[in-house]
């Protein structure tokens, strides 16, 4: 009898272009619609307004998703966190350098002194993804560096990604003024896209050491 495999648990990698994927088939499907010349200005408006919102969803969702999957493989892997480079470290040991900084001075001086020993010779966790609700370049650019990865094109769409973000805080506060350009969304969702894959690789290629 052949062994029924289908409930092996997915890799982190499998996981991620499973979460991946569902995104993209949404966004497709968005862009069906948006493209359907049958509607009027008051349903492409709306549905404009609501695929605004649904790319910047995405957007913040797979990045935390995709972020809070590595970090996990990282803790699975039972490494200690003297094991990582600096920033990395400093994510990690975001409570205990909170509480050792609050100590009083001799048990400051007592603190450091066992720092290696007690904390970091440890096998490393990391505290939740925080992506401050509002997905800015720059934050992600923080999470990326204590992650120790790199999107090579993020700086190439630091404006969009801004302008997303801006765009979405104004539609959460019910303002109207939504661009509502096919063209102009396209460039928005291809740029949100590029992200998410380049994360997506900058992941694999770390798990798997190439």
């Amino acid at each position: 009898m052949c062994s029924d495999n289908s409930f092996e648990p997915m890799t982190p990698i499998e996981e991620i272009e499973r979460d991946l994927v569902w995104r993209e088939a949404e966004l497709a499907s968005l862009r069906v619609m948006l493209a359907n010349e049958g509607l009027t200005k008051g349903q492409k408006l709306a549905l404009f307004r609501a695929s605004w919102a649904l790319l910047y969803a995405h957007y913040e969702g797979f990045c935390k998703f995709a972020l809070t999957i590595y970090f996990n493989a990282l803790e699975a892997s039972g490494a200690k966190c003297s094991e990582f480079n600096p920033k990395t470290q400093a994510f990690a040991l975001t409570k205990e350098l909170k509480e050792i900084r609050n100590l009083p001075s001799a048990e400051f001086l007592s603190a450091v002194r066992g720092f290696e020993d007690d904390i970091l010779d440890k096998p490393i966790t990391f505290p939740e993804v925080d992506t401050e609700s509002n997905l800015r370049p720059r934050t992600l650019i923080r999470l990326l560096e204590n992650a120790d990865l790199e999107i090579e094109s993020l700086l190439a769409h630091n404006h969009a990604l801004d302008t997303l973000v801006n765009r979405r805080n104004k539609i959460s506060h019910g303002e109207r003024d939504i661009i509502s350009e096919f063209d102009y969304y396209i460039g928005y969702e291809s740029a949100v896209q590029d992200i998410m894959i380049g994360l997506a690789l900058a992941i694999d290629q770390k798990i798997s050491g190439t």
